[in-house]
């Protein structure tokens, strides 16, 4: 069976980039107050209910944030489940056949948001009608993202020899000295493994496996390998080099013109045992405000016309030098068992 990223399955370029161009607008349209906001009776429900749980696959920072964010807003405490996406997809399958869901809200990454939407409510939230239609299914919203990326130790890294493309990771200087996400644990991994295996074939993932790729579990621990001179540079996310950056750490990088676009959902469980506390969360997660502080938090991208995360840039100006490509999650599950075992025969 052919796989990749079908035309259907991506992000039309057009719409992509007229969505982002409203949040290039967004300085602007701030200085007009938002017009859409949550229900009164939700709101007066939620409080009544008194507490959200959320699972979240966001790292810590981003998580936290927006949970304090929004009880500061509302008065609601959230208590917060953060771990990885297939521990919080494992998590949730449990609780579910126990017939005892704990869970009201969702921030999460695909694909186990595919493999969570059974146990998904359709909730369209009035918070939601700004934004554009390409970030919106029945049960979800995209409300942060980021891109595939290279990052490097500036300190070991000259200006000249500073990698621009993929394809810059073959070269023999890098053999045993950079590094990858580990596609057995983060699925980030295998889309990009498809993306390059579009671009050039299959024998891309050979030589990448012939440099000897140092395999790490998470993006904090790749950038920290980077930062720290266990490795000069790695294929890691724009998120992870925009933090370390901003420590002052020794860490720079590069999105090659070609990148895949990852993106978190929120979403609120069928089940929910505070629904009400779910829909506001989720209305505040889609919101201007709450996409702001979830995104300059997480140095990931809004999707919300009016929010702002000036750190992690916005897909109008990437767009104008950048191809974007949104996997196809339904083809990259049915694929993974295929495209493991084409990673462990070429990556050690």
């Amino acid at each position: 069976m052919k796989t990749g990223f079908p035309a259907h399955a991506s992000l039309r370029r057009r719409s992509l980039l007229a969505g982002a161009a409203l949040a290039a607008a967004a300085p602007l349209l701030r200085a007009s107050p938002a017009s859409a906001q949550s229900d009164p009776a939700v709101v007066a429900a939620a409080r009544r209910e008194g507490s959200v749980s959320l699972y979240t696959s966001a790292s810590t920072g981003p998580s936290n944030a927006i949970a304090e964010a929004f009880r500061r807003k509302y008065g609601i405490a959230v208590t917060v489940y953060r771990a990885g996406s297939a521990d919080i997809a494992t998590r949730v399958q449990t609780e579910e056949s126990a017939n005892r869901p704990q869970a009201d809200a969702l921030i999460i990454e695909e694909p186990a948001l595919s493999l969570l939407r059974p146990f998904l409510a359709t909730y369209d939230s009035p918070e939601r009608a700004a934004i554009p239609a390409d970030y919106k299914e029945p049960m979800s919203t995209l409300i942060r993202m980021y891109v595939a990326q290279i990052g490097w130790n500036t300190r070991a890294v000259t200006a000249a020899n500073a990698p621009k493309d993929w394809t810059d990771l073959l070269e023999p200087r890098w053999r045993g000295r950079f590094g990858s996400l580990d596609p057995r644990v983060t699925a980030t991994t295998l889309a990009w493994q498809v993306m390059v295996n579009n671009l050039y074939g299959p024998t891309f993932l050979q030589r990448f496996g012939a440099n000897r790729p140092k395999l790490y579990a998470s993006t904090n621990a790749m950038t920290q390998a980077i930062v720290s001179g266990e490795i000069d540079l790695g294929l890691t996310n724009s998120f992870g080099v925009i933090q370390m950056a901003e420590t002052g750490a020794p860490m720079a990088g590069v999105i090659p013109r070609h990148t895949v676009l990852f993106g978190g959902n929120v979403a609120v469980f069928a089940r929910a045992p505070r629904p009400n506390a779910a829909r506001l969360f989720c209305d505040f997660a889609c919101s201007a405000e709450g996409q702001t502080v979830i995104n300059v938090a997480g140095a990931t991208i809004p999707t919300h016309p009016q929010a702002s995360a000036p750190q992690a840039g916005n897909l109008a100006e990437m767009g104008r030098v950048h191809t974007f490509v949104q996997p196809n999650y339904a083809q990259l599950i049915a694929d993974t068992p295929r495209l493991l075992a084409e990673w462990e025969r070429h990556v050690r």
